[in-house]
């Protein structure tokens, strides 16, 4: 009997300590807020979960007495009023007063954000949660409601929430974050908000602002991310080991080093046995840039688990995200790719992770395509062949030395990688990939698949340094039908990025073309959209198109061996041309004069074909298969 009553008491206390935990827990840093529904003095219905859904920046739920929220109260009526209501949702609990009192209060304050009804709560336990007043608490505007941030008692001053509220919106990048940041440093002398104004600063690119903020403060680490932004390796190092035990000083260090190519040495370089005490935005970053580093070293498993403890600090740490995702691509698990940067596009909308994304989709579609796989190694085993017959004999395949060649192009890797060139992962792949689509799609030109091709370099054994070589150009070229091989090589200097492309002609291996962009790798489009115009506009789009009549036996349906293949499209006009005298040089012939006699312009542009009309003929000329053709001067 005394053992059962002692087993009751025991469920009785641990219930109790059960409740007591799950009432606390309730405004708790990174769990989900409780519901919170009421009406508000205005009569309008209030409910967290729908603020969430229009998307603010954030949503704050504010619990107070007039004894002790004054300040806050009005801080946070200037925050809406300044950037308005679609980023700053603004819910106030008051706990001690009536309806009345409240109206009064909010009237007194120029309050215009909700405040709530107390009897009109639904749930009116919620405020239980408000154990230390007065209490802010910042809420994600995500499905699941999660807290924050929370901010308790009289020491909550309005400078530290309005460092606060900045510290967020720099988190998620929001350029409201630094005036958000001046205010409270100006309401207040803590390093800490100083050296964050120095962080939000240096994260816009105002390097030199940020450098004299923190050279204030003497703060050695954020020195040491200026030093890193600029490309400044060596003011990287001496500022990092002035603060030894700064876990993200560290980081920079050996992501600096890395870049330098120091590999070796960036990938033993032990981080602080303790980095608890800088914000967690800071614990982030140092996990993603220790990723990186694991990365470039081929150590993928141990950079994808730096990767997820980042995003588990910061979930607005969407380049961490996004260098999961591309760690994962390139480890082969697409699936785990494509759900991680779903994730970062959702979260965020970052272009870099939405091009990634579309690649990634479009390779794992291609990868379960059992019959385009069967195709492709099917293609590899007579191309491989091919080569090496061409490679033993030197022999190439006869071809119409007068008619235009359809344009394909192959992408080539230049060099192999022994530098942390990017701080993002797999912009490199990524940029080569979509420059490739994008030259598809142009129309201008056919490209090489990427699968046939990387798989085809592998089969041959075919590296860098080989393809350095212009009898393998050569070759390579004959063998994939290309023109064109294109080379894209990256290159940092100081802060920046540039890529640099080269298309060398397969025929010749002579340079064809040679283009340079600074690459941003928070968007690489303009980069991406400038190389892949002058690829199609200088290149493509200007080799002079020669063919042959292939039939001319009406006037509005003249056909020429050259198709949307070669760049032909309707509205594309041709010079017909007849064999002329012959020119004789030391008693051989070295040409037929060509004679213009009327042109023909193109109706209907198929693969492989084009249906022409005739626009003008000489007197008396005669249309005729086999005769040449030349695309008219524009």
């Amino acid at each position: 009997m005394n053992s059962h009553r002692l087993l009751l008491g025991f469920a009785f206390v641990g219930t109790a300590i059960l409740a007591a935990i799950h009432a606390d827990a309730q405004f708790v840093k990174g769990s989900p807020a409780p519901e919170i529904a009421g009406v508000d003095l205005q009569g309008k219905a209030v409910r967290l979960s729908e603020l969430v859904k229009q998307e603010p920046y954030l949503v704050i739920l504010f619990f107070f007495t007039e004894a002790n929220g004054e300040d806050i109260a009005l801080k946070l009526q200037h925050l809406q009023a300044t950037y308005g209501p679609e980023k700053f949702q603004i819910v106030a609990l008051g706990m001690e007063e009536d309806a009345k009192q409240l109206a009064d209060f909010a009237l007194r304050m120029g309050i215009t954000y909700h405040v709530l009804d107390p009897a009109t709560l639904e749930d009116p336990a919620v405020r239980d949660a408000a154990k230390t007043l007065p209490l802010t608490v910042f809420v994600r505007a995500s499905e699941d409601k999660t807290v924050e941030q929370v901010l308790a008692g009289g020491g909550a001053s309005t400078a530290r929430l309005m460092a606060t509220v900045a510290e967020n919106l720099f988190r998620q990048r929001k350029a409201e974050a630094l005036p958000i940041v001046e205010e409270a440093v100006k309401d207040s002398a803590e390093p800490s908000t100083k050296e964050l104004k120095g962080f939000i600063l240096a994260g816009e690119g105002k390097l030199d602002e940020a450098e004299q903020a923190f050279g204030e403060i003497d703060s050695a680490a954020g020195l040491a991310k200026v030093a890193y932004e600029r490309g400044d390796t060596a003011a990287v190092v001496a500022n990092a080991e002035k603060a030894p035990d700064n876990a993200y000083a560290s980081a920079l260090k050996q992501a600096a080093l890395a870049r330098e190519g120091k590999l070796d040495t960036a990938a033993t370089t032990p981080p602080p046995a303790d980095s608890g005490a800088l914000p967690e935005w800071q614990q982030s970053e140092a996990l993603n840039l220790q990723g990186r580093v694991a990365q470039t070293t081929g150590n993928l498993d141990q950079a994808v688990v730096n990767y997820q403890q980042a995003v588990a600090l910061d979930p607005y740490n969407v380049i961490a995200l996004s260098n999961e995702g591309a760690a994962r691509r390139e480890s082969g698990d697409l699936k785990g790719a494509q759900e991680v940067l779903e994730k970062a596009v959702k979260q965020s909308g970052d272009p870099a992770a939405s091009m990634m994304l579309k690649q990634v989709v479009a390779e794992l579609s291609a990868a379960n395509d059992t019959r385009r796989g069967e195709l492709i190694r099917s293609q590899i085993a007579d191309l491989g062949a091919r080569y090496k017959e061409m490679q033993a004999s030197g022999a190439a395949a006869a071809v119409d030395n007068w008619s235009t060649r359809p344009l394909v192009m192959a992408f080539l890797p230049a060099s192999g990688a022994n530098a942390m060139t990017f701080d993002r992962a797999g912009m490199d792949q990524l940029i080569l990939h979509e420059l490739e689509a994008r030259v598809q799609s142009s129309g201008k030109a056919a490209v090489v698949e990427r699968a046939m091709l990387d798989q085809l370099l592998q089969e041959l054994n075919l590296g860098s340094s080989e393809l350095a070589s212009g009898e393998v150009q050569r070759r390579l070229g004959k063998v994939l039908s290309a023109e064109a091989m294109g080379f894209v090589t990256f290159v940092r200097t100081g802060g920046d990025v540039s890529a640099y492309l080269r298309l060398v002609d397969t025929e010749t291996t002579s340079i064809a073309l040679q283009a340079s962009e600074k690459v941003v790798e928070s968007n690489p489009e303009p980069a991406l959209a400038s190389l892949a115009a002058r690829v199609i506009n200088e290149y493509a789009a200007k080799r002079e198109l020669k063919g042959l009549i292939a039939d001319a036996s009406s006037d509005e349906a003249v056909l020429i061996n050259l198709g949307t293949r070669h760049g032909v499209s309707p509205g594309t006009e041709f010079t017909v041309l007849a064999e002329g005298e012959p020119v004789e040089v030391g008693g051989r012939v070295i040409a037929h004069r060509q004679t213009p006699v009327g042109k023909i312009s193109v109706t209907e542009a198929q693969e492989d074909y084009a249906v022409c009309k005739v626009v003008n003929r000489r007197d008396g000329a005669v249309f005729e298969k086999e005769m040449k053709i030349k695309e008219s001067a524009k």
